[in-house]
This record gives structure tokens, sequence and C-alpha cells, in this order.
């Protein structure tokens, strides 16, 4: 069922559906949600990291809140003012695929944070600090939390099962469509059919075509300019595989090891 990313003002006028609520400030989630239906909530976005959490405190335990930044330079800092509410509220940061993205992520896993990666098209710079981003992910052994999409990718990666971009990054139109305070769809938040724009992609001669990541992808990077090159994010992707490829060895390895009896253990 398509879920509806809606301001929060506007959850009464969404009876029955899935909704994903945005506000600024956390008040105004906890306004709507004491007169609501807060079971039809998939999640809630913060929009602004300067807002005070201390309305949520004690109240809205359980509730799945994402931290949206907008300039994970300047706004990083403001992560260790919220750590503390992780003890009774599952958050993410979604961080922007843009430069400071590596500084922000790494921040946000040490704090306890899940984060997200958010938007299309980086620029190299925000590429290379993805890669960093990767490295943290894979080889930081205190990190437990998922860095989307590497999670979702690695662990399909690992049991060889494929999936799909424009979920992972939650901007499939078909999954969340995304509404302003009027209720309207917003503009350019992708194309109508992921599975269409591939396709017309590949019959457009695009570097897509023969490219061994096209079911995974489907065109996301291609989004909005089809003219946009891959080269760094394809490299990003295969570092991703080697290390799916060294995970599900050790773990066949693991699955070979004789059984030892118990009377000797």
């Amino acid at each position: 069922m398509t879920a509806y990313s809606i301001p929060a003002l506007l959850l009464p006028a969404f009876s029955g559906r899935p909704v994903i609520l945005r506000a600024a400030d956390p008040s105004e989630l906890r306004g709507v949600l004491e007169v609501g239906s807060p079971e039809r909530v998939a999640f809630a976005q913060l929009t602004d990291l300067n807002a005070d959490l201390t309305p949520l405190e004690g109240w809205a335990e359980g509730l799945a809140l994402d931290l949206v930044m907008t300039d994970p330079v300047a706004e990083h800092p403001l992560l260790y003012r919220h750590a503390r509410m992780l003890a009774c509220l599952p958050m993410r940061v979604s961080v922007p695929w843009v430069p400071g993205l590596a500084r922000a992520t790494k921040l946000a896993v040490s704090l306890g944070f899940g984060v997200r990666l958010t938007g299309h098209q980086p620029v190299p710079e925000a590429v290379a600090e993805a890669q960093q981003a990767l490295d943290t992910f894979l080889h930081n052994p205190t990190v437990d939390q998922p860095v989307e999409p590497f999670h979702g990718m690695l662990i399909a990666l690992v049991h060889e099962r494929p999936v799909r971009l424009w979920s992972l990054m939650e901007r499939d139109p078909a999954e969340i469509r995304v509404l302003d305070e009027r209720g309207m769809e917003l503009p350019d938040q992708g194309p109508a059919c992921t599975s269409a724009f591939r396709d017309g992609l590949v019959a457009a001669g695009a570097e897509c075509r023969g490219c061994e990541w096209l079911a995974w992808c489907e065109g996301y990077f291609k989004w909005p300019d089809t003219d946009f090159a891959c080269s760094g994010i394809r490299r990003l992707l295969g570092d991703l595989r080697a290390a799916a490829t060294e995970l599900r060895g050790g773990l066949d390895t693991l699955h070979e090891q004789p059984e030892i009896p118990s009377h000797e253990r």
C-alpha cells in the first residue's frame, strides 16, 4: 500500500492510509498524534534539527523518528543534543548525499543513530565521501546501526537476492508519495514509473545498457539528468559487492566446520 509523506497537520485528512508525518516542531507532532491515529504512522520526520525533542520525552516511546539534515557540515554537531532520546525513541538520521556526509555519518553511527543517505546525482566529492562512509560501515567494529543503502544492498548481495535502490532510498513514488501543505504532490520527486524510466534509458542507449547494476538501480542515479556519469557510483557498488563476497565466503566456511560432539564441548 502506498504511504503518504505529509505535513503533520494534514493527518486528519488521511484516515485509513499509512502516513509519514513531517514537522519542524516536535510539539506539532505530539499535538496531532494525541488526537489522531498513531497506529497509521510509519514514522515521523523532524525537519529542523535545532528543535527541542523534550515534548516527545516520556510520551512517544516507540515512535520512529527520522532527523532530516539539509546541511551536514553545519548540522552534524546538533546530533549530540538528540542522542539522549535514543533510549526511548528509535531514531535515524537522513543525510543528504552532499559534501560533509562522511563526517555526519561517522558521528551519527558513533552516537547510535541509523543513517539513510538521501538524494540523487552526487558530485564527485560527495561520492568520495560516500566511500568513506561505506568504509566506516563495513570496517568500524563499533558500528551496530544500519547505513542505507549500504546495509540493504549488502544483505541482498550476501544472499544473492536483488533489491531495488528506489525502494532502499525511499524514493519510489509507487511506494511513497510526498505531498505539500495543500495535499498536492510535490514535483520532481522521481519518475512516475521507475521501470518505465529504466526501460527508456536502455532504449535511448544510456550507459545503463549492459550495466551489471541495472536490475538493482533501475536508473536511480540517472534522475533527473540522464547524462549523469555513474563511474564513481559503480566503483562504490563494486566495493560493496567485494565486501559481500568476502562475507559470504566467511559464512560458507563457518557452515562447513564440523559440529563438535556435545560431550567434547
